[in-house]
């Protein structure tokens, strides 16, 4: 009887979650090729204007004490293409020009516009813009409320850049080869469906129950074969 009631379950589970398995599989390959879109550190070193040293003007130790942080805290960077010291090691803290000692202060919409220009290198006048108001597909991951306002500049040969106007800072990049990558592993592999995944909590559940679920299909499958 418990034989019996054990395959019994072992099927049902099986035939409710094979299309399931179906998808984490192929997903799980094109994880190994496709990462989800992101902005990484390499990509922007990568872009940013070689630093001319003769332009630097203020020392590390005159920039720290203005910002009043640690001379450790600082690295020499750029921003709106000039040279300057940036704060904390993802540089998202505050900026101080290193050529005049000033501080930069509120982000115009002309330098989030040149931001946007020098990342990709084409001109915003080709691009189409909108403001991201709330997460979309590729703003998943990102603190909306803290880097608001976002806008999202889209170029005909589907370069897209987010910039945020808080910060003056990319903080996304996607290209039509990418976001094709990210449908074929990350998103499908990890349920990152907007609708669900800008519900933390919802999504979260749905992702560790149906893992449970399938874990313990394959136990009983186990128990079973014993």
């Amino acid at each position: 009887m418990v034989k019996r009631s054990l395959i019994f379950i072992h099927r049902w589970l099986g035939v409710t979650l094979c299309l399931l398995f179906l998808l984490w599989f192929p997903s799980g390959i094109g994880m190994m090729y496709f990462p989800m879109p992101s902005v990484t550190q390499a990509a922007r070193l990568e872009r940013l204007p070689v630093l001319d040293a003769a332009k630097v003007t203020i020392p590390p130790s005159d920039a720290a004490a203005k910002l009043g942080v640690d001379l450790d805290d600082l690295r020499l960077s750029s921003f709106d293409g000039r040279p300057a010291y940036r704060v904390g090691p993802g540089g998202d803290g505050p900026v101080l020009y290193a050529d005049t000692g000033e501080e930069q202060g509120e982000v115009s919409t002309a330098m989030v516009q040149r931001v946007a220009a020098a990342w990709t290198g084409q001109p915003v006048s080709s691009a189409s813009v909108e403001e991201i108001t709330e997460v979309d597909q590729w703003t998943l991951q990102t603190r909306l409320g803290e880097l608001s306002p976002i806008f999202k500049y889209s170029w005909p040969n589907g370069e897209q850049a987010y910039v945020s106007q808080a910060t003056g800072d990319v903080v996304q990049y996607t290209t039509t080869a990418s976001r094709i990558g990210a449908y074929l592993g990350p998103i499908p592999h990890w349920f990152y469906f907007t609708p669900l995944r800008k519900h933390g909590l919802q999504w979260s559940r749905v992702v560790i129950w149906s893992s449970r679920i399938g874990m313990i299909a394959g136990i009983l499958g186990v128990a079973v074969g014993i």
